[in-house]
Order: C-alpha cells, then sequence, then structure tokens
C-alpha cells in the first residue's frame, strides 16, 4: 500500500473511532442522568405530607354538631392578646350559623399563666361551664395575665362567678391528670405546624392569614360548597 493510502485509512479509521467514542460518551451521559433522574424520583414520592388525623382528639372540647359542614380547630393561648382580640370574631360566626360550623379548641400554650389558665379551664369543663370560663378569661385577661407569680385567685374567682363547686374546682384543676391532655395538645400542635396563636383549621386546612375578613370569606365559602 502507498504511502498516501495509508495515510488516508489511517485518517479515515481516527474519525471512525472519535464517532464511535463520542457516540458512547453520550449514551453513558444518558445512562447516568436516567440512573439519577430514576434514584431521586421516589425521594420526592416520598417526602411527608401534613397529617390531620389528630387534628382533633376525642377529650377536645367542642361546640356545635358533628355533622356541621363546617369544622373549625382553633390552637389556643388563654394568655395570648391574639386570641382574645380574635375571641369575638369566632364567636360570633359560630353563633351565626351554629347548625352549619362546629368549633373545637385545643391548647398552644407559650406564657407563664397558660398552663394554669388552661388547667382551670378544663375543671371548669368538668362541671360544664368550659366556653363560659373561656370567656371570663378573655374578658379579663389583662386583670391575670402576665403577672409574676400563679393567678389562682382569679381562676377561682370567676369559677365562684359561674357557680361552681369550688372545692371540686381546685382538686380538678390541681389534679395531674390534667396534663396528659394538655401535653397531647402541644404535641399534636407541633406535628401540625402550629408554631403561634391563634391557629386555625378550617376543614383540616390551615388559615395561613389570621384575619377576620379573611376568616368569615373561608367560612361562608365551606358553608356554600
Amino acid at each position: 500500500m502507498k504511502k498516501n493510502e495509508k495515510k488516508l485509512v489511517q485518517t479515515k479509521v481516527n474519525k471512525e473511532l472519535k464517532t464511535i467514542l463520542g457516540s458512547f460518551i453520550a449514551i453513558v451521559v444518558v445512562a447516568i442522568g436516567v440512573y439519577f433522574f430514576t434514584q431521586s424520583k421516589p425521594a420526592v414520592d416520598k417526602l411527608p405530607s401534613p397529617s390531620h388525623e389528630n387534628l382533633v382528639r376525642n377529650y377536645s372540647h367542642k361546640k356545635g354538631p358533628g355533622s356541621a359542614k363546617v369544622k373549625i380547630v382553633e390552637f389556643y393561648d388563654p394568655e395570648c392578646e391574639a386570641c382574645a382580640a380574635f375571641f369575638p370574631y369566632i364567636k360570633e360566626i359560630v353563633s351565626r350559623y351554629e347548625d352549619k360550623i362546629q368549633l373545637t379548641v385545643r391548647y398552644a400554650l407559650y406564657h407563664g399563666n397558660s398552663t394554669l389558665a388552661a388547667k382551670a379551664s378544663d375543671a371548669a369543663g368538668i362541671q360544664g361551664k368550659f366556653w363560659e370560663f373561656q370567656e371570663l378569661l378573655f374578658l379579663n385577661q389583662r386583670t391575670w395575665s402576665h403577672s409574676q407569680g400563679p393567678a389562682t385567685e382569679s381562676f377561682i374567682k370567676y369559677a365562684k362567678d359561674l357557680d361552681l363547686n369550688i372545692p371540686k374546682f381546685k382538686a380538678d384543676m390541681d389534679d395531674l391528670g390534667r396534663m396528659e391532655t394538655i401535653a397531647m395538645d402541644l404535641e399534636d400542635g407541633k406535628r401540625l405546624g402550629v408554631n403561634g396563636t391563634p391557629t386555625i383549621f378550617i376543614n383540616g386546612k390551615k388559615l395561613e392569614n389570621i384575619n377576620p375578613n379573611l376568616f368569615k370569606e373561608k367560612i361562608e365559602e365551606e358553608i356554600l360548597k
């Protein structure tokens, strides 16, 4: 074979090798991409989604029919000023649509007398006056909240105002069993993303903006569905 012909053949072989090598590299790159795509996709699918299975417990304080079209769940702190300010709006809409709304309240406690107030509320609830006691706590919040020591005497006064059995009220308020359900509320709140008060769920969906007009709008949207 002549020198020129050899050169020509070698050039042709080199081109073919480059083409084959390029194709091989492309195949490897695509294969790697497919591998990582298929490996990463299930990880996205496995991301945990918010669970509302513990939004309401059987011991939770409820107002309104169980068959209500709209279920409101409020995580609140009796010592929270925002909760006290929002209380009239909740009370008004629950009263207006009393046959269509069920309100459930649970605790998310962040202040010094919050836990004692929750225990006192539950003690009043044992005598059938939870909602009345809750309202007295909110109406008189400035009197007892943010005090240096326990607000026990204030809570006993409210119990007397409601004609409760005071020895029983005191015993129930001091009962360590109160802490079991309160602790469960706090734990469920963490799981549900509660990090402030009030936090409100309407038919299982968290109300992202605690605004009276938006609250009313969302309630009426659910009623009309």
